[in-house]
């Protein structure tokens, strides 16, 4: 039997290729990610990552480093659930949302990798996939965006034949009204278009702006509401005419299941890198299946597309440019518009070393 003899974890910090800011102001300008490679008795070495947006990756590595890792030490990667289960109590009391979270979630994704990898499978065919290709969109088309740079955006993804784009919007309706409808502009009126407040309404302005953009065939309206706010997106839905979609700040299935007890979303967006990694994701999608419905998960096209293939009810993948090409020395490829599954034993995503070094942060 072999077990999980050695851990390591790397802090990394890539530069965006433009300036970004979001509705709030805040800059987005390097993106943090958190990088566990564990190795076994074998020598056979599996890895996981989380990415941080916004700032926060010193305190990801150093739960990672202080608290994680010592669980992880002796582990048969067999008994990854049993890890799960002993990571999410140890780290209970200090954190069932955020920075534990992230944490664990790069455990887990890094032991998938590695018991993928011993089984000689890709992740999708050892989790049981049900597609052999998964459609993306793109995102990206951010609020500082001037109009002119916005619809650039957008025309470089339809002529990437992606499955739609997604935009920004603040504060400002009459400019959030506006840049929706440059959006539909250059996707035509067969293209979809999605719409992404970052939680800057409330219930009323909310209501407003869907009003205001009914007649522009909104495929989904994205965490319009503060995400705490589940009693108020339960108000919400079914009372706008546009389809209502959340779930990238909810940390675990738990926080998805209220979700759906209290019919508060039409379209759930689970973030591999924050809800426990791929066996919280998993269990995820089975709650997806068990209500019908749609999952289109919350960024990281890379690893997304490799384990949302496995439900029934999976809509799109998200993709955004925030790491380069180089960043990886395995990636899957994005063809027409399509993800097609990996052949390559693991996740199919591995982190070039090169990278470890380039973007390494000095604490």
């Amino acid at each position: 039997m072999a077990v999980i003899t050695h851990a390591e974890v790397h802090h990394l910090a890539v530069p965006q290729p433009h300036p970004i800011r979001n509705q709030y102001g805040f800059a987005l300008d390097v993106l943090g990610v958190v990088v566990v490679r564990v190795t076994d008795t074998e020598g056979r070495v599996g890895e996981g990552w989380t990415n941080v947006i916004g700032g926060g990756g010193a305190s990801v590595a150093s739960f990672l480093s202080t608290e994680l890792v010592p669980l992880v030490i002796g582990t048969d990667t067999a008994q990854v659930r049993d890890l799960w289960q002993r990571m999410f109590m140890h780290s209970a009391s200090r954190g069932r949302k955020g920075v534990a979270m992230y944490a664990l979630s790069a455990v887990d994704i890094a032991v998938w990798d590695l018991r993928a990898k011993t089984a000689d499978q890709p992740i999708h065919a050892h989790l049981g996939s049900v597609t052999t290709e998964v459609p993306v969109y793109g995102d990206g088309c951010w609020v500082s965006f001037t109009h002119d740079e916005l619809r650039a955006a957008a025309e470089a993804y339809v002529d990437r034949d992606f499955w739609g784009v997604k935009v920004k919007v603040g504060a400002d309706l009459d400019d959030a009204v506006r840049r929706v409808e440059i959006v539909r502009d250059v996707v035509g009126p067969s293209g979809r278009v999605m719409v992404d407040t970052n939680q800057r309404y409330d219930l009323l302005t909310t209501r407003r702006f869907a009003a205001a953009v009914a007649d522009l065939d909104v495929t989904w309206l994205e965490e319009p509401i503060l995400a705490d706010s589940i009693h108020d997106y339960a108000r919400l839905r079914g009372t706008v005419d546009v389809p209502i979609a959340a779930g990238e700040n909810e940390y675990s299935r738990y926080g998805f299941r209220e979700l759906l007890e209290h019919e508060a979303l039409d379209i759930l967006q689970p973030d591999i890198h924050r809800v426990g990694g791929i066996t919280e994701f998993m269990r995820i999608l089975a709650l997806a299946d068990t209500w019908n419905i749609p999952v289109a998960p919350h960024t990281s096209w890379e690893l997304h597309s490799q384990v949302a293939c496995c439900g029934t009810t999976t809509m799109v993948v998200e993709y955004y440019d925030w790491l380069p090409d180089d960043f990886f020395s395995v990636r899957p490829e994005i063809v027409d518009g399509m993800i097609p599954v990996s052949q390559v034993a693991g996740t199919g995503v591995s982190i070039d070393p090169a990278s470890l070094e380039k973007y390494r942060v000095t604490e």
